[in-house]
């Protein structure tokens, strides 16, 4: 049942004994973003909802990196929305999650000692809010970051963060949302997680 609602490849080399974001998200890209050793432990926050949350993390740590998956919503009553379909100036690489591109980054973000860069890729679907009618107002951000200082994108790191975000997309979008659900069926209340997560 901990395997429930994974999605990924047919060459899935994932240690069981430590689950990818309670056991949801299944792939080797999460153990190349954690560096040599793999994934050997995980915090996770409100990142399988039973309940319509706003926002939701989880943060995989390695020996070597950590890796943070996070999903938020965005309302055009309180954000422009706008931001969020285009890439920015920071994007190194444009990828299709579904019929939604994604963007690849290394931004510039603000430590103790300094501006260092962070490397994140993220994507932005129109998702209806449970109870609304439409799916044109409201945006679900996905993203999936190392924290700062950030490593050189390589081919196998480029690789790595493009897949993660379509395997936490297929989980979150599919199955705990269902972004892709005709308004009329998310109105009907299907666009809440299921109960079957935690």
């Amino acid at each position: 049942m901990a395997a429930a609602g994974c999605t990924g490849s047919d060459k899935q080399t994932h240690d069981e004994s430590k689950p990818v974001c309670g056991g949801k998200l299944d792939g080797d890209a999460f153990q190349t973003l954690a560096g040599d050793g793999g994934v050997v432990e995980e915090d996770v926050s409100k990142f399988s909802p039973t309940a319509w949350t706003a926002a939701g993390s989880c943060y995989l740590y390695g020996k070597e990196y950590a890796v943070q998956i996070d999903y938020l919503f965005h309302s055009d009553s309180i954000d422009n929305l706008d931001r969020y379909r285009s890439p920015g100036p920071s994007t190194v690489k444009t990828f299709k999650v579904g019929s939604t591109t994604g963007y690849l980054e290394t931004t510039k973000v603000r430590v103790a000692k300094g501006n260092v860069n962070q490397n994140r890729a993220w994507l932005a679907l129109p998702c209806a809010i449970p109870g609304e009618a439409t799916s044109d107002h409201a945006l679900l951000e996905i993203e999936v970051k190392e924290p700062p200082p950030a490593r050189d994108l390589d081919d196998a790191l480029t690789k790595a963060f493009v897949s993660a975000l379509t395997i936490a997309t297929n989980y979150l979008d599919d199955d705990v949302f269902k972004c892709s659900a005709s308004p009329s069926a998310a109105a009907s209340g299907s666009a809440s997680p299921s109960a079957s997560g935690d």
